[in-house]
């Protein structure tokens, strides 16, 4: 039984550490993806526990060795398809908010940060003090408005 605890701790501790770098609360690095060969390896170890469990009549602490199993399994596969069904698609977005994408030369979904960058970068050469157009600038102003609004 002390096995099953254990892999849940396991299990839950990787789970933190997910959600944590999801999150952007974690540094990104190579050893995100030695959690996930880890979690790998510790499932097909729960799997081996939970048959030699159930040969040895723990029937339901094999089953439970399996579920854990399952589950810890499930989320090393079956990760990048949840991950991919949390984005938005293109289709929520307005024909406004496109319009902006395309003014600031933006691909349709990026973040505040590329934003602000491409508006300022293209700030520079429109703005009227610097021998810029007036329309120009403010198109580039409205864009920026638009888009950070919605990424509130």
């Amino acid at each position: 039984m002390i096995w099953v605890a254990g892999a849940i701790a396991v299990f839950l501790f990787l789970a933190w550490v997910g959600k944590q770098s999801r999150l952007g609360r974690l540094k990104a690095g190579p050893w995100i993806n030695q959690f996930r060969t880890l979690r790998s390896v510790i499932s097909m170890g729960l799997v081996v526990l939970g048959i030699t469990m159930l040969l040895r009549g723990l029937v339901w602490q094999g089953l439970a060795a399996f579920l854990v199993s399952f589950i810890l399994g499930g989320s090393v596969r079956y990760q990048t398809y949840f991950r991919q069904s949390q984005e938005p698609a293109a289709a929520s977005y307005s024909s406004e908010e496109i319009r902006a994408y395309n003014t600031l030369g933006l691909a349709i979904g990026a973040d505040r940060k590329a934003i602000k960058e491409a508006w300022k970068r293209l700030m520079k050469a429109a703005h009227p003090d610097q021998g810029g157009d007036v329309s120009r600038a403010s198109a580039l102003n409205a864009a920026r408005d638009v888009l950070l609004k919605r990424r509130r």
